[in-house]
């Protein structure tokens, strides 16, 4: 853990500096990685906004199947989406040629069989980021959950940035700051809340607040410029900053917090198989 790295950081955020003494200060018992269980074979690269590493996109297009991917491209959380051939310009430099881009506001639209026919046939699908409750209203529930969570259970990889990274989460922050608005995201992420922006908006008291609501669930906090590949249970940290996460613990203990950087590695545990 780069504990000086976080703390200088912090400094530029005043209320962080307490979150940060305590990260340098306490002992916790690591989360174990371990193969998972049961889960849908896929991968997801979840991504806490700002700008988007090479590390992190390069990635993405690996597991999509390289300049082979069939990546379908969903921009609703946008207030007004760029012009399709803009949306896919940066993964055509990337090699990838067959790019579709999916987007409604109708939920009728949402679901029917001609609109989620090229979620059929992707290999990989990219969410956009804006506003996340939009992505929630028009496509929660619907044909096109559906079809994420099939390319999910056939291998295939599903990105998002900022929005798209918190509508992942079945429990999804909306909104609100410190006090979050909860809403129902795609149930994607296993017991999972997850938070970006994380250290640049300052939002660990609202994260804090939503595991507090939902202890059964481990908080993800994750930076700008940073994302989580997810596999299963297991998570692996990309990009440039940190990852922050987040568990309620029993009869009334201080919540487990825990730091992980580039290429460190934890498990989405649920609260009763943490230990004290």
């Amino acid at each position: 853990m780069k504990t000086k790295t976080l703390f200088r950081a912090c400094l530029m955020r005043p209320f962080l500096v307490i979150f940060a003494w305590t990260l340098c200060c306490s002992s916790f018992v690591p989360m174990d990685v371990r193969a998972a269980e049961n889960m849908r074979p896929g991968t997801l690269i979840v991504v806490g906004g700002g700008g988007l590493p090479d590390a992190i996109s390069n990635r993405f297009v690996e597991l999509g199947g390289g300049k082979e991917s069939r990546l379908v491209i969903i921009p609703t959380a946008a207030d007004n989406p760029k012009p399709d051939n803009e949306l896919a310009a940066m993964w055509k430099k990337r090699g990838i040629q067959e790019i579709a881009i999916l987007h409604t506001t109708d939920r009728e639209v949402a679901d029917s069989a001609t609109f989620v026919a090229p979620l059929k046939e992707a290999t990989a699908v990219w969410i956009g980021g804006g506003q996340q409750s939009r992505l929630a209203a028009a496509y929660q529930g619907t044909a096109v959950e559906r079809e994420l969570i099939a390319l999910l259970e056939r291998g295939g990889v599903i990105g998002g940035t900022s929005a798209g990274a918190a509508i992942q989460s079945q429990v999804m922050i909306a909104s609100g700051n410190p006090i979050p608005e909860i809403k129902q995201g795609f149930d994607l992420v296993p017991d999972a809340i997850i938070d970006q922006h994380f250290l640049k908006r300052n939002r660990i008291n609202r994260l804090l607040t939503a595991v507090s609501q939902h202890p059964e669930r481990c908080g993800v906090g994750i930076d700008e410029a940073t994302a989580i590949e997810v596999n299963g249970r297991e998570c692996r940290v990309l990009g440039d900053s940190f990852v922050i996460v987040v568990q309620a613990q029993t009869d009334g203990k201080m919540p487990n917090i825990q730091t992980f950087d580039q290429g460190k590695k934890f498990a989405l545990s649920p609260r009763q198989s943490v230990a004290n």
